[in-house]
């Protein structure tokens, strides 16, 4: 398990302001000093910034499926375990192993996957993975900072601050959680990084109060992976 680090360093006495929680934290990703977007100071746990690589908009794919956010995090989570698969390749691969929701003539409601259906996909490329409900931000967290690949269901009305895609309030997307935030001082939970195939956006900072909220509350619906990043697989 790796330690803490700063591009490559030990933090070793790099954050003299800490109360001592950083050195018992169990933490197996990089970590650095970072600013949130209200200029409050963070540690960013996880590496945010090289998994902002494997994000892009839903939707690439031969079929056109364009509600495939979860086939989008499976090709990403793929990627973080250094397994090359395009959004096209593992659209084509549920769809022949009935792994994604299909609408006939219909792109615009096509390519949906369910928690159970996300970690089969997953299973199925060599990277052994759960679907969990009923899960707390507190215990995603844990398994970002433990280096598991973590992909979480959320309600994109309250995500984006959209009523149009509210729905019932339910989950009713999927994203890629990359990385957390804590407080430099005590360690206290600040938030998530996710990359949203929906939107588009990587590496976007998501307080753990609207996390709370458009997942926690949606149901707590994730799929983790069994083993943390690290272990080697095949191309």
């Amino acid at each position: 398990m790796r330690g803490a680090v700063i591009s490559g360093e030990p933090l070793g006495d790099a954050m003299p302001e800490d109360t001592g929680w950083l050195r018992q934290a169990a933490i197996a990703v990089p970590v650095m000093p970072s600013v949130l977007p209200d200029g409050e100071p963070a540690l960013q746990i996880g590496e945010v910034a090289r998994y902002a690589a494997f994000n892009h908009r839903q939707g690439d794919n031969p079929e056109q499926d364009r509600s495939d956010c979860g086939i989008v995090c499976c090709a990403d989570v793929l990627r973080q375990f250094g397994v090359r698969r395009t959004e096209a390749e593992v659209v084509w691969h549920a769809t022949e192993c009935g792994e994604l929701h299909v609408v006939a003539g219909d792109p615009d409601s096509s390519g949906a996957t369910v928690p159970a259906q996300v970690a089969r996909i997953l299973s199925d490329y060599g990277v052994p993975a759960h679907a969990w409900q009923g899960k707390s931000t507190g215990q995603l967290a844990a398994a970002v900072q433990r280096g598991h690949g973590v992909i979480v269901a959320v309600n994109a009305g309250i995500l984006w601050a959209n009523p149009r895609v509210l729905g019932h309030g339910q989950a009713n997307h999927a994203v890629t959680v990359t990385g957390i935030a804590r407080h430099p001082y005590d360690g206290a939970l600040q938030g998530f990084y996710i990359n949203d195939s929906g939107s588009g956006r990587s590496a976007q900072f998501i307080a753990e109060h609207l996390m709370t909220t458009t997942f926690a509350r949606t149901g707590g619906f994730c799929v983790i992976t069994d083993e943390a990043h690290g272990t080697p697989r095949p191309a």
